[in-house]
């Protein structure tokens, strides 16, 4: 018996507080007819019980709606995490369409200036070596594409097609020891031919020793190559080299154009050209 008490103690416990309960409400509605002492007795005894048990409930529904609210908070913070998520990736979306639609309108700007026949491509692969400095466009000859086509961008002169396939074209960097651009100092005219360096950058070879030609002159095609139209900007110098017994001089040059950051280039065919400067121009 005592052990089945042990075992269900709450039980038990919780059914006499109930039956300590209805004791009380019955004497209290006879007290009420009777005026009985011992409900009397019994009411005052059971005070402190309803008390604690009414604090214990309260404390419950408390606890329940704590509980209740934080699995609520819970659940729209998940909710927003993930609404901020979906927020900071649409953002991304709309900076690189708003960079590629930058972009874009600075070549079709480039493009509208021009007068020949061009084809705007996208660079496709980049030659991963240091040896061979050259990338890969997304148009071939079925898009009119051919060898010896010179590629621009709005920013300066890029390189030349060395190879065509049906649907894509290889281009030879300004940068790659082996191209070679006839060009000019756009101050001083003095004329040279800019080629790759070993290193990053190109070189202007062939200018001879009594040329004008200053750190900071700007180089332009020459239009003289046959490839490049005239005029198109090629890069700063940055150093100028005199060798005292030569009868040349050879200026590093810094391209104007980004070649390892290109994404969309101009395919320029032979023939086209910029525009004259009007004489009447300011």
């Amino acid at each position: 018996m005592l052990e089945f008490v042990r075992r269900n103690r709450i039980i038990v416990t919780s059914g006499l507080l109930l039956l300590l309960s209805l004791l009380l409400v019955s004497s209290s509605a006879r007290s009420r007819r009777r005026g009985d002492p011992l409900a009397a007795v019994l009411l005052e005894a059971m005070h402190p019980l309803q008390v604690a048990a009414s604090d214990i409930a309260a404390a419950g529904a408390a606890v329940w709606r704590r509980y209740a609210d934080l699995v609520g908070v819970r659940a729209e913070n998940e909710s927003l995490r993930r609404r901020l998520q979906q927020l900071e990736e649409q953002s991304g979306r709309l900076a690189e369409l708003a960079e590629t639609n930058q972009r874009l309108n600075e070549l079709l700007g480039f493009r509208s200036i021009l007068e020949g026949q061009t084809h705007a491509a996208q660079v496709s692969g980049r030659n991963p070596g240091t040896l061979f400095q050259s990338l890969t466009i997304d148009k071939g000859e079925h898009d009119g594409i051919r060898k010896g086509f010179a590629v621009l961008s709005p920013q300066g002169a890029i390189g030349q097609v060395i190879a065509t396939s049906p649907h894509s074209a290889r281009v030879l960097l300004l940068t790659d020891h082996n191209s070679g651009v006839d060009a000019v100092v756009q101050r001083s005219r003095a004329r040279g031919i800019v080629a790759g360096a070993l290193a990053d950058g190109c070189v202007m070879k062939y200018v001879e020793r009594g040329e004008d030609v200053e750190v900071g002159d700007r180089v332009t095609t020459s239009g003289l190559d046959g490839i490049f139209p005239k005029g198109i900007l090629i890069g700063e110098i940055t150093k100028v080299s005199r060798n005292h017994r030569g009868l040349l001089q050879v200026a590093e040059i810094r391209p104007s154009a980004p070649l390892d950051r290109l994404e969309e280039v101009l395919v320029v065919e032979p023939g086209a050209r910029l525009p004259e400067p009007s004489a009447d121009g300011p």
